[in-house]
């Protein structure tokens, strides 16, 4: 646990060997929790957490999911069995995904078998694992909205898309700090020993630049992602031109080699674009299929 600012607190963890940040925001009003993680991080960290914050199951008024993925949303049956009141929200482009496991599973993870990239059947039921029961979405949000937690104290949410059309990310104006959890993502994901792990995941290249852009843009003084080291300050203009010239660079790579087949753009492309581990290449898809126009 780790007190951010004054009401702000971040929960740290892990999802496999990659760091896990998760937000929670108090106010007089009430909490504020800002994604879920996987079904077994309830248990194992946001309970805790709020146990050691004093936050009991009736001060817990928003949950919000920044975008479907199984490490965001996967505690959110659990959260709503122990706070049925908290609101459960996430993008509006995003909830058909957030609203169903098994929809998640085939339109994120299983998207590309017909491309021939597909997770071996252990890591599919590990995923369907972490994404936890069917829990139905209350709220969705389409940027813009605010949440007054304290007299003095709001929170705006924010559109951020590319890594899902609906990614959500919550400006706190009052210190001038974005979360945004997985909105902009660098050049690597780094597991807990600072060595690259996962490669970029955004899905829309276009829509993935802009959003970059937008935060590069707004009055920040602090940058939380889920995954990365908070950014202060000039680290912040260049994490977004990491994110920016790993984009351009895999457009290059692609237009230059004319590969157009997903599976072998990922084996081929994968060694040029970053040092993670070999498996890690077909995790590209994400990426690559975007730039070849196949989402």
């Amino acid at each position: 646990m780790k007190q951010l600012f004054d009401g702000v607190y971040l929960m740290e963890g892990q999802v496999g060997v990659r760091p896990l940040c998760l937000p929670v925001f108090r106010g007089d009003y009430g909490v504020l929790l800002l994604d879920t993680g996987c079904a077994a991080h309830v248990d194992g960290l946001i309970l805790p957490g709020f146990a050691e914050l004093g936050i009991k199951s009736e001060d817990l008024r928003f949950v919000v999911n920044t975008h479907p993925d199984s490490d965001h949303v996967g505690g959110n049956a659990a959260i709503k069995r122990w706070s049925p009141q908290a609101l459960l929200c996430c993008g509006d482009a995003d909830r058909k995904m957030v609203d169903d496991p098994a929809e998640l599973f085939r339109m994120r993870y299983d998207a590309y078998r017909r491309y021939g990239v597909f997770y071996p059947e252990q890591v599919a039921n590990n995923i369907r694992r972490d994404l936890g029961k069917a829990q139905p979405v209350d709220l969705t949000f389409r940027g813009g909205e605010r949440i007054r937690l304290s007299a003095d104290w709001e929170l705006e949410v924010l559109s951020l898309p590319g890594h899902s059309k609906g990614h959500l990310g919550v400006l706190d104006h009052q210190h001038r700090a974005l979360f945004g959890s997985d909105a902009i993502q660098g050049s690597v994901y780094l597991d807990v020993t600072g060595q690259p792990a996962l490669c970029p995941t955004y899905l829309y290249p276009e829509t993935y630049l802009q959003t970059c852009q937008f935060i590069e843009h707004l009055d920040l003084e602090t940058y939380v992602g889920c995954h990365w080291p908070i950014k202060n300050g000039q680290q912040i203009a260049e994490f977004c031109q990491e994110t920016r010239a790993f984009v351009e660079r895999a457009e290059r790579l692609l237009k230059s080699t004319g590969i157009t087949d997903l599976r072998e753009a990922c084996l081929k492309l994968g060694p040029q674009l970053g040092h993670w581990p070999e498996p890690t290449h077909f995790e590209l898809a994400y990426a690559l299929a975007g730039h070849l126009g196949l989402q």
